[in-house]
């Protein structure tokens, strides 16, 4: 390939592209201002062929939103958004060092392991970052209930003057996004998720409280919390089986494994109640163990472990100061307002491609980006005339399948066939509502590929319902439930399907299965279940489940409307 040319973008200068990802791509760039003012940025733009798609734009603009709202010393700051020539882009400060997950690598090379002082520390910058965002309130005063969702090794920078820094809340959560996240959604890397978010149930910000202890475990022992294949993972996640820290790594003080295990209690009612809460502990923590750990400390640990790449990284930084202008005399491309946002519904997240190698940060927002913005809606509805006293809800579609991460790459390879797999689910989920026999053509190329692909299978599923092709669907939904028989929305779409073809102790047992895993659509559930139980014949179960869904969602009309009817009975 070529040396890349240094562009005109506005009023930045885009000086080397560090990573294209399926939604965005990113480059290191620099502002270029008048009498010799000069500052390097990190510059995401969203790629030209997605500009025209309001669902992607709209989690863009979701997301710079919500990013620029945060300004925390431990987390990173966004400095602009907006829109040149059609072209919508984020820059935000660029930094110099290297993630948690590229440091542990590089440590266990070097033999170089995180002292106790420097894990404590580390995790404590983290719980500031993360309390601060969980506690923001918006200019009306209101709070912001932000989630992070994906704490993980990838998204904790240390840079090399010894800043910790939380990047990429691309897929954060606030209330009062426009964008609409669906029932049973599962983002985030499944290693790293706390048990309730890897149900796919209701969580609130306690579950970016898990993740935090799974770093501080990890740092201490040098081991993985979690392993495996996905699914098996997941499975251990939702139960939060692991080897306790006592086992693992001997000959810690019993505060640090009091902590370990208040952060890592599977029910979030048990585990600290704020990342306040945490770094209270932590600070106290340090204190009792007369420990003084500092940002200088930390600095020359990096300093130390990555001597040959901050040399390396020094002299890029030197070519890109020595470049200043480019096309002299050329105008400057003219700046559009920023696009208001727009009410747009998003879904389902699907992968994005690896990113580059030359920096981590490049790999963290390309990652968050194609996790955050790829968009699925899929609604079946009960049809007319149906014998059901009442209508079933709607066929529930499915999340991303979660990818484990990998160690990074020092070279590019070819795809696997699971990644191609991946690539042609996440292009015909984009394609089911619009063109499901394309949806459907693509999952079964994916599956010829990666035949144990749950997320596959179940879309598959949903591009079949979207073509009324019923028992295909239930072959589908069917696989993706013995795959993993946790998957509440795989059981409740066959329970749909039974129900519409009148088999209704089939349909029955789906919901009962659905009900146990408590999703966090248990309301519509229990409903569903009431209403088959009804048709079988079961008038006092039907009773005691339409109570059970008024318990759970009082709010819940159909079930208030079947209750009452029955009651009068």
């Amino acid at each position: 390939m070529p040396p890349f040319q240094p562009i005109r973008f506005g009023k930045y200068l885009l000086l080397e592209k560090l990573a294209t990802g399926g939604m965005a791509q990113l480059y290191r760039a620099k502002i270029v201002g008048v009498q010799g003012f000069e500052k390097f940025v990190a510059l995401k733009q969203i790629l030209p062929h997605l500009a025209e798609e309001k669902e992607f734009l709209g989690s863009f603009i979701d997301e710079a939103k919500l990013a620029a709202l945060l300004q925390h010393q431990n987390i990173v700051q966004i400095y602009d958004f907006g829109n040149v020539e059609g072209t919508y882009f984020i820059t935000m400060e660029y930094l110099f060092g290297k993630d948690l997950r590229m440091i542990a690598e590089k440590a266990r090379e070097r033999n170089l392991s995180f002292s106790l002082e420097h894990s404590l520390h580390i995790i404590s910058r983290v719980c500031s970052g993360l309390d601060y965002a969980h506690k923001l309130k918006d200019f009306h005063g209101s709070p912001m209930s932000i989630i992070h969702r994906d704490i993980s090794p990838q998204n904790i920078i240390i840079t090399y003057e010894g800043d910790v820094k939380i990047v990429d809340f691309g897929i954060a959560k606030a209330r009062s996004q426009s964008t609409i996240t669906q029932v049973g959604l599962i983002k985030g890397k499944v290693a790293y998720m706390s048990p309730e978010q890897a149900a796919g149930i209701n969580i609130d910000h306690r579950s970016d409280i898990f993740p935090c202890g799974i770093l501080l475990y990890e740092l201490l022992s040098g081991k993985r919390v979690f392993t495996g294949e996905t699914l098996h993972i997941l499975e251990k996640v939702r139960r939060a089986e692991f080897s306790p820290p006592e086992e693992v790594v001997k000959g810690l003080p019993s505060k640090v494994y009091q902590i370990l295990h208040r952060a890592l209690a599977k029910e979030p009612g048990d585990r600290y109640q704020s990342c306040g809460e945490m770094l209270a502990d932590l600070e106290e923590c340090l204190f009792e163990l007369s420990m003084r750990p500092t940002a200088r400390g930390l600095a020359q640990y990096m300093k130390d472990l990555f001597k040959e790449e901050i040399s390396s990284e020094e002299e890029v930084r030197r070519l890109g100061a020595a470049v200043s202008t480019i096309d002299e005399g050329k105008p400057e491309k003219e700046e559009k307002p920023v696009e208001k946002s727009r009410e747009v519904p998003s879904g389902r997240a699907g992968e994005g491609a690896p990113g580059s190698k030359k920096n981590a940060f490049a790999r963290y927002l390309l990652l968050g980006a194609a996790v955050g913005l790829a968009v699925v809606l899929a609604l079946v509805f009960w049809p007319r005339g149906a014998p059901v006293p009442a209508p079933l809800k709607e066929a529930k579609t499915s999340p991303a399948e979660p990818a484990v991460s990998q160690p990074a790459k020092e070279e590019a390879k070819t795809p696997s066939a699971e990644d191609q797999a991946k690539s042609l689910e996440n292009e015909a989920v984009q394609l089911i509502e619009s063109n499901p026999e394309k949806a459907q053509a693509l999952l079964l190329e994916a599956l010829k590929l990666n035949p144990a692909s749950v997320y596959g299978h179940f879309q598959l599923g949903l591009a079949r319902l979207k073509m009324k092709e019923y028992p295909k669907a239930s072959e589908s939904f069917s696989k993706a439930s013995e795959l993993d028989p946790l998957f509440p929305d795989a059981l409740f779409n066959l329970g749909y399907l039974f129900a519409r073809d009148r088999n209704y102790a089939r349909a029955e047992e789906m919901y009962a299965r659905v009900v146990k895993l408590s999703p966090s659509y248990l309301d519509e559930a229990l409903f569903n279940l009431a209403v088959v139980q009804g048709k079988l014949g079961k008038k006092a179960e039907s009773l005691a489940n339409l109570e059970k869904s008024l318990a759970v969602n009082p709010n819940n009309e159909p079930a208030k409307k079947l209750f009452e009817k029955m009651q009068k009975k």
